[in-house]
């Protein structure tokens, strides 16, 4: 089963203007972007993240947090609700992640 996340106005990790979308792998917790293509077709996933995504039930992709130019992740921890921000490379891949704040951001659902 996968938990489908939609890429918001800025499309994550590769730097073109096509949306694509996220999927957590819910048994394994890897992380999976189907690229959109100009078609309005999804291209073939690529494994960014091997495992724990699964345990982040908000993912949120609409634009660079980092000011690197390059489209970047947030996402909450299920339990705590920490705040994560994991920057794109821009070569469709993502850095590590890193804590941007406490436990009262559980759900962002609507924020943005």
């Amino acid at each position: 089963m996968l938990l489908l996340f939609q890429v918001g106005e800025n499309p994550v990790l590769r730097g073109d203007p096509v949306a694509d979308l996220l999927a957590v792998e819910k048994s394994t917790g890897r992380l999976w972007p189907y690229p959109g293509t100009s078609t309005g077709t999804l291209g073939a996933r690529k494994l960014i993240g091997n495992g724990g995504w699964n345990g982040m039930p908000t993912i949120i992709a609409n634009g660079d947090w980092s000011g690197d130019g390059r489209s970047d992740l947030i996402a909450t921890k299920a339990g705590d609700g920490l705040l994560y921000r994991c920057a794109g490379t821009g070569s469709g891949g993502l850095g590590v992640g890193d804590w941007l704040g406490g436990g009262d951001r559980r759900d962002l659902n609507g924020a943005f």
